[in-house]
């Protein structure tokens, strides 16, 4: 099978999943729970989700990782859970997709404010926890990362520098803007 890139390039149109949470909440998922922990304990409704798509007609199928960073699990104590969670992620929807689509790793943004913007996280933190997340991912099966509704142009720099330095896959970012007193941020 050609690479996701490949395919883009040639000017395939790829269809990709989208609303895992929604999906999750349906499924039992309750409200301050943590979603990414489902990857371990609910492995088959994750899965089962996956499929779900791919049978709809899905070409990609996004993991289920996208609050999976170190920073994002210690609100829920599970911060020495990221790599397993993330792996576990990207094994799932590749289980899923059984040869037949691709897997984009979500990473989402962390939720912390970076030092050159007046908050308190180094790029250095920054950039271990995504490489720890990315590096899982990968192991997992992911086919690209995809950093997702990032506002931070310096968090998401970690985000692709920690792919593009500790793993061979393709990196794809999205930004969320909105609009404030001093445009659009």
């Amino acid at each position: 099978m050609k690479t996701l890139f490949e395919r883009v390039a040639q000017g395939e149109i790829l269809i990709s999943d989208g609303a895992m949470g929604t999906f999750l909440h349906a499924k039992g998922l309750a409200p301050g729970e943590c979603p990414e922990s489902w990857c371990v304990s609910h492995a088959d409704v994750v899965r089962d989700i996956a499929k779900a798509y791919v049978a709809a007609g899905a070409d990609i199928v996004e993991t289920n990782s996208y609050g999976a960073s170190s920073f994002k699990l210690k609100a829920f104590g599970l911060a020495d859970q990221a790599a397993e969670f993330n792996r576990a992620a990207a094994r799932l929807a590749k289980e899923a997709v059984a040869g037949k689509g691709y897997v984009a790793a979500s990473v989402g943004p962390t939720g912390h404010i970076a030092e050159e913007e007046g908050g308190p996280v180094t790029a250095s933190q920054f950039y271990e926890s995504f490489k720890e997340q990315v590096i899982a991912l990968a192991e997992g099966g992911a086919d690209a990362i995809c950093i997702e509704t990032m506002w931070s142009v310096y968090e998401a720099a970690q985000a692709i520098r920690a792919v593009k330095e500790n793993t061979p896959l393709p990196a794809v970012c999205t930004f969320t803007f909105e609009l404030g007193k001093r445009g659009f941020r």
